[in-house]
């Protein structure tokens, strides 16, 4: 009986040590990563303001950490498996942090560019890489694209306290004591919960499959371990899935950057509208990343990312049709931020779903290269169409690059299956 109730036990104890993990990942995107990426668009005006830096030369701080993320994405994936997790974690935060920190020393905007090259190869290391790597091998078959989604529902949770308080140390103390601030705070909650709680499952730790005698089933067991990196590289389907996704980065980055300039400058909508629109967007990106991490568990890579390409859809013709009524504008927040697990646990949950587990840190390396070149891409290409064409040509071009971007990945994903199907 009590040999019995231990076997039984035994799982459940494994599950509560797995989302505990699930647990401490959000912590890490709440800090951490809310640091590096979520509020240095408030420190924009002030740093300008304080250096006589013009808007479009500072906000290429965005772009250097972006293309720098991006090239060391491919090494870094390498290290995954290689080098012990704690260590590699623990490097991330303290380049983040640090990174963060150093923008109170700089005076020059090749020192912001450095540092911010700095901050986000840290940030990248811990989260983009970090993240889904632990989680990964903590739910090996089942619930990692739920456990995923909650992890990085914790940038949206650790928004709705950093924007405010940020705000209001920007507006007491500057940028320079701020920076400072918020750096040691990366520091603080990211090393404790790094040496204190991040590591893999032990072997009697891994949650194991529901035994079964479905052949179909064995076989999908079976073909998720993959045929690794170097093989995948070689599959024609992988760079098409890559491209695609590139693309659709471009109007993301336009999207997740450019809306509440619209708003402003083409619709004049009042401040306390704008703001009420980044609420509810926050709201519904909460919302997103655990529900789309809910579909990717119960749909798979290929239905999930077609109803993201819907949400995606909706939120561009929202934009263009909130010109004419405004209140339509809510919609936009509202899919947009339902479609926020498309690029946050998206990728992660693609690289192993789509092409196996084997060395997927490093599949999903060189997929992060590719569309943080789009990201980086995007914003400039729509900063320069509204400048010669206006606001509305630019949402148009968008909708375009959705989608050829969208086909390319959802046919390299059928591609793909069908052909790993028949191998």
């Amino acid at each position: 009986m009590d040999h019995n109730q231990s076997n039984i036990a035994s799982p459940n104890r494994n599950i509560k040590k797995a989302y505990f993990i699930v647990f401490i990942c959000m912590i890490m995107q709440a800090i951490p990563f809310g640091v590096a990426q979520n509020i240095q668009p408030l420190f924009i005006p002030y740093v300008t303001s304080k250096f006589d830096f013009s808007l479009a030369s500072f906000s290429l701080i965005f772009t250097f950490g972006a293309i720098a993320s991006a090239i060391c994405s491919p090494f870094l994936g390498k290290l995954y498996g290689k080098v012990n997790i704690k260590f590699l974690f623990l490097i991330g935060v303290i380049l983040s942090s640090l990174g963060f920190m150093g923008f109170s020393f700089a005076r020059k905007l090749y020192q912001f560019d450095i540092l911010s090259a700095v901050s986000q190869v840290g940030c990248i290391m811990f989260s983009g890489l970090g993240v889904p790597f632990i989680i990964s091998h903590w739910f090996p078959n089942n619930g990692k694209g739920k456990a995923l989604g909650i992890a990085f529902s914790g940038g949206s949770i650790g928004n709705v306290f950093l924007q405010p308080i940020t705000s209001h140390l920007l507006a007491a103390s500057g940028p320079s004591t701020s920076y400072i601030i918020f750096g040691l705070l990366s520091l603080i909650v990211g090393i404790p919960l790094v040496i204190f709680f991040i590591r893999l499952p032990r072997d009697q730790e891994v949650i194991s499959p529901s035994h079964t005698s479905n052949a179909q089933e064995n076989t999908t067991i079976k073909g998720y371990e993959g045929a690794g990196a170097e093989a995948v590289r070689k599959n024609i389907y992988f760079w098409l899935f890559s491209i695609g996704y590139a693309i659709i980065a471009i109007p993301i980055a336009a999207l997740s950057t450019q809306y509440a300039t619209y708003f402003k400058s083409a619709l004049n909508l009042q401040p306390s509208l704008i703001g009420i629109l980044g609420s509810t967007f926050a709201l519904f990106c909460l919302l997103g990343n655990v529900v789309g991490g809910t579909l990717f568990d119960k749909l798979g890579s290929l239905k999930t990312m077609a109803i993201s390409a819907i949400l995606i859809i909706i939120a561009i013709i929202s934009l263009l049709l909130s010109a004419h009524f405004h209140y339509i504008s809510f919609l936009f927040s509202i899919s947009y931020g339902l479609n926020v697990y498309s690029y946050m646990s998206g990728p992660a949950f693609m690289s192993s779903d789509v092409f196996g587990r084997k060395e997927s840190s490093v599949t999903l390396g060189t997929i992060s290269l590719l569309f943080a070149l789009g990201f980086a891409f995007g914003s400039s290409l729509f900063g320069l169409i509204v400048d010669h064409f206006q606001f509305t040509v630019a949402w148009i071009t968008m909708l375009i690059c959705v989608v050829i971007g969208y086909a390319l990945l959802l046919i390299s994903i059928m591609k793909y299956k069908k052909q790993t199907l028949h191998t």
